[in-house]
Order: structure tokens, then sequence, then C-alpha cells
């Protein structure tokens, strides 16, 4: 394969994952509708989902932004009832953010109907198709650094 040609071929995968992600975007759903939140807030909370909370430079290293700004997006979150900020008891001069019970429920179906509306997609895919496509997008994943 020539180093056209595996441009060529890279463009068409980055094209067909735009469609499959716009196809789902397209059909309106999304979580938080009624807090009209830009992708700065929405990247926080979903990187809470992934656990049972972080502190505030935990939530900055992993989103690739300042503690500040995720400060002034906990804050604002915290004003809407999103999210819960406490006093980490191992280090009491950090706090630990999380989901509240409300906001996780929310992602929780979001990420559900997600799942149901892409994973028909890939049902002509055997097991094995599907777990080399895993390691394929994992590994692009832990390479581009992103949490």
């Amino acid at each position: 394969m020539t180093t056209d040609e595996r441009e060529a071929s890279l463009h068409r995968v980055v094209a067909r994952i735009g469609v499959v992600t716009r196809d789902f975007a397209a059909s309106g759903a999304y979580p938080f509708k009624a807090y009209d939140l830009g992708r700065g807030p929405m990247n926080l909370l979903f990187a809470l989902s992934q656990s049972d909370g972080a502190s505030v430079s935990e939530l900055a290293d992993g989103l690739r932004v300042t503690s500040s700004a995720v400060s002034q997006t906990v804050d604002a979150l915290r004003a809407v009832g999103l999210v819960t900020s406490e006093t980490n008891p191992s280090d009491r001069r950090s706090r630990i953010i999380r989901l509240t019970d409300d906001a996780r429920v929310e992602v929780d179906q979001f990420q559900r109907a997600y799942f149901d509306g892409i994973a028909p997609r890939f049902d002509a895919l055997s097991v094995a198709e599907i777990v080399e496509l895993d390691r394929i997008l994992s590994f692009v994943h832990d390479r581009s650094g992103a949490p």
C-alpha cells in the first residue's frame, strides 16, 4: 500500500466514523437538554460518569484543560445540581467531584440509547472482527493521550 493509498483509506475511515456519529446526533438524542450545556461541561460530566468521583486536578489532566477551567465548570454544574463537591478524605486540601444521582441516571440512559442506536451497525461483524476493531480503536485511543 502506498502512502497515498493509506491516506485515502484513512480519510474513508474517518469519514465513516463521522457518519455514524452524525446519524446518531441527528436523532436529537443527547443528555441534559434542559441545561443547554456546551462541550466543556458535557465532557466533564462524561468523564465523571466513568468513575465514582475525581479531583479537580485529575479532571483537568484527563480533559487536558486547566484546573481553573475545571473549577469554573464544576461551580456552574453544582449550581444546577448536576455534580457534588466534597472534601477529599485522604487529602483535605482537595475536593472530590461526583455526579449527582439524577445526573448519573441521565448519563446512563443516554449511553444506553447511544449504544442501542449504534450497535445494529455492527450486526454483520463476527465476534473476531469486533474484537479486532476494539483492539485497533483502543490502540488509536491509547496513543492519543485522551482520557
